[in-house]
């Protein structure tokens, strides 16, 4: 670690670090189509792209698709094709597995335990997994006995999992990668789920978890040790302990009933519930004009329906589905609106505060969601400690999870720019503790010491005047969306982890709601008998809300 920052180090060229992290989408299904060629035609040298575009791709159909789930005569594979509707902003849907085994399938093809040991693990692990198993285990996790009686997916249903979006179906994250920067090998810290992932990204370890609270399958004390646990150190912590000399500060942007960062982390930032640490996502924007914004700022979509977060949906409801307005398209919505709440701003009163000159924006996912990659994650990585935790499932921590995408956008990066360094979440962890090492030090664990820094993706030779940056259509929602009442929507997994994990915090057992309704009033509960981080009300109006 550097103890302080080197004079005119490209660190120094921005005040200001907002981080837009949403959900369960993997680098090929919103970017792997962005550069055709496989590189942009003014890349420098040695610099490629590593997407889908002319690799032929594909994974076998599995030999148990029978019945109504064979394929038709002569098909033994599926490829890699673009979503084929250029309005559905749902596939893949019903939404894949996401679970550590489940994730162990697609990488290694192999369905041997499900959620008991091997874990759909081979013996012997291979060094480089495979990428084959993505249909298989689509076919195996698909819901079954909703319409079709139990007898699996058919081929139509299970085929759209190969499938990507191309850049003119999400412009405003793909013309953000094009002309600023775009890391093509950024992987999440863990091959499972939504809490461990986010865990990574402030804490550098999930202390040997990989399911998230709450799971059904998984004992009642996965989730009361995810509670225990979180009084692990964050960098929030680092920050509000960085003296008083120190101008860091930190908030949590959330419009949700309960922050889920909150929950993740809940014993190590109780001191710091309310609205001070914890406002609505809507104040952002407000700060974000008036140049007031904290030096860091983490910024929560919405996982309530109708979701902003671009987590693939849930099966079998109305609210769902190619005729619904898909959660991707929100997510670009949102994306957009932060795109240009940083790209309008001037510092506020003297122009002292943030602006479009001294702001990094990052944009990316926690994991990949069970969606399709064909890059192998990195093995022999270094874990964190883990004496005195529970390694669950028999994990290690010793290879990553999948790429996930990751866009930069600041007026020191060049169009054009492409990463290809191997980084994963713990990388934001590294650069944060050398960008403030004169306040803060780090690292936090092992595999946020052993990370690279994201330092090379500051490449304009100049400051890139706000007048160079795009200006990007604004997606268009259909008004009505808001009028609908979503409270009989089912939950997905990740709405039912927030319930879960609000409960162990607030100490009582959980409730089992099996609405969006129901799941929304038990949140109002639990936060009546104990505070919850972040207990805002969503950004837009709803009956039920």
């Amino acid at each position: 670690m550097r103890p302080t920052a080197d004079v005119g180090d490209v660190l120094d060229g921005f005040d200001y670090v907002v981080v837009l992290m949403l959900e369960n989408r993997s680098f090929d299904n919103l970017l792997g189509y962005l550069y055709p060629n496989g590189v942009p035609d003014n890349a420098p040298a040695g610099k490629t792209f590593e997407g889908v575009a002319g690799k032929n791709l594909a994974n076998p159909i599995p030999a148990t698709a029978t019945g109504q789930s064979a394929p038709p005569p002569g098909v033994t594979s599926i490829p890699v094709s673009p979503v084929p509707d250029p309005t559905d902003y749902h596939q893949p849907y019903p939404d894949p597995g996401e679970q550590y085994y489940h994730i162990n399938t697609q990488l290694f093809n192999v369905i041997n335990g499900n959620d008991k040991a091997p874990y759909n693990l081979p013996s012997p692990v291979p060094a480089t997994p495979g990428m084959q198993g993505f249909v298989n285990d689509y076919i195996e996790s698909f819901p079954l006995g909703d319409t079709d009686g139990g007898l699996g997916p058919k081929y139509d249903q299970y085929r759209p999992i190969m499938q990507c979006f191309l850049p003119k179906q999400v412009p405003v994250l793909t013309t953000l990668a094009e002309q600023f920067a775009v890391f093509d090998h950024w992987f999440c810290s863990v091959p499972s789920h939504t809490c461990c992932n986010r865990a990574f990204w402030h804490a550098g370890t999930s202390w040997g978890h990989v399911i998230n609270f709450g799971d059904p399958t998984y004992s009642d004390d996965n989730t009361y040790t995810w509670a225990k646990n979180s009084i692990g150190e964050t960098l929030f912590n680092k920050i509000s302990t960085s003296g008083p000399s120190s101008p860091l500060d930190w908030r949590i942007y959330s419009s949700n009933e309960a922050s889920l960062t909150g929950i993740i982390h809940a014993l190590a930032l109780l001191p710091y519930h309310g609205p001070r640490h914890f406002p609505c996502l809507e104040q952002f924007f407000d700060d974000c004009a008036a140049g007031t914004l904290a030096k860091y700022s983490f910024l929560e979509p919405v996982f309530w329906t109708p979701h902003n977060d671009q987590h693939p949906s849930t099966w079998n409801d109305k609210h769902y589905g190619p005729d619904a307005v898909g959660s991707v398209l929100l997510g670009e919505e949102l994306i957009w609106q932060v795109y240009n709440a940083i790209k309008n701003s001037t510092g506020g009163t003297g122009g002292k505060g943030n602006s479009w000159r001294n702001t990094l924006l990052i944009i990316t996912h926690d994991e990949h969601g069970g969606c399709y990659d064909h890059v192998a994650p990195p093995t022999g990585v270094t874990p964190p400690d883990l004496s005195g935790y529970t390694k669950w499932d028999d994990f290690d921590f010793t290879r990553l999870g999948l790429r996930v995408p990751m866009v930069m956008v600041s007026a020191h990066i060049a169009p054009n720019t492409v990463i290809n360094t191997t980084h994963d979440h713990t990388s934001f962890l590294k650069t944060m503790f050398e960008k403030w090492s004169r306040y803060i030090t780090g690292p936090l664990t092992a595999r946020d010491a052993a990370a690279p820094d994201f330092r090379e993706v500051f490449t304009a030779p100049a400051l890139r005047d706000v007048s160079t940056w795009p200006d990007i259509p604004k997606p268009q929602i259909p008004a009505g969306l808001w009028n609908i009442d979503f409270s009989t929507a089912p939950l997905n997994d990740l709405q039912r982890a927030i319930v879960a994990g609000a409960a162990a915090v607030a100490g009582v057992p959980a409730p089992q709601p099996q609405t969006q309704g129901e799941a929304i009033t038990a949140l109002r509960e639990l936060g009546r008998r104990k505070s919850l981080p972040g207990q805002n009300p969503r950004p837009r109006g709803n009956p039920y809300r």
